[in-house]
């Protein structure tokens, strides 16, 4: 791991150029292995004695891991905003982002196909963990992806911002086990206020729509 440091408009190339740390590529085992689990074993049709035998099996592992200490991120982040943030600590942080972080086992796994300052482009296919309605997303699941989708447009541009509003309108279905695209790109800014849109798109049909307003913190403002 080099000894480089970043700061905050570095963190998006550096996590994407920086070798994955040794740890890390175990993290990302366990959560492909829970993320897997979790897909195969909803609604799974078994009799009492095979649901038993998993159950188990499954509280064995539980047993064996305990309660290990964990990690607090929050002096990464404020290292990150000095411009003294390791290639270690952006690991830390981006790595459990709850959209798209590959050791965070409950994250919708989004590929991230385009990124700059003209918008951005994630693709992501939803098992039936993430089933609403019989066959569809659940709503508040395409909130927390747009949520995501939206944010990174900023990042994408060298712009810092938190959510302000996030306004969401469901278009149409969108399908479980489909690939399913979000959009987005910021539209304007004024003052600490700056506007985004994006949605999400199965094929051709853009299945949600979405506006919000992101405000830059004020020490940047």
């Amino acid at each position: 791991m080099s000894e480089k440091t970043f700061g905050p408009f570095e963190l998006q190339k550096a996590y994407k150029t920086e070798p994955v740390p040794a740890d890390f590529v175990q993290r990302r085992r366990i959560s492909a292995a829970m993320h897997t689990l979790a897909e195969r074993l909803i609604r799974a049709e078994a009799d009492e004695a095979t649901l038993a035998g998993w159950a188990q099996q499954l509280e064995s592992v539980v047993a064996a891991i305990g309660e290990p200490d964990r990690r607090d991120t929050r002096e990464a982040n404020r290292k990150l905003f000095t411009g003294a943030a390791t290639a270690e600590d952006i690991f830390h942080m981006m790595d459990y982002d709850p959209v798209g972080g590959p050791s965070n086992p409950v994250a919708p796994q989004v590929a991230w196909l385009h990124e700059d300052q003209d918008g951005i482009e994630g693709a992501v296919h939803l098992g039936l963990q993430y089933q609403g309605p019989p066959g569809r997303v659940h709503g508040g699941v395409i909130a927390w992806l747009l949520d995501a989708a939206l944010s990174r447009a900023l990042h994408a541009a060298f712009r810092l911002g938190v959510t302000g509003t996030l306004n969401i309108r469901y278009l149409a279905a969108s399908p479980i086990e489909e690939t399913l695209h979000c959009r987005a790109r910021i539209t304007g800014q004024e003052g600490r206020k700056i506007f985004v849109e994006g949605g999400i798109w199965q094929g051709e049909t853009q299945t949600v729509s979405a506006e919000g307003i992101w405000l830059t913190p004020k020490s940047l403002g």
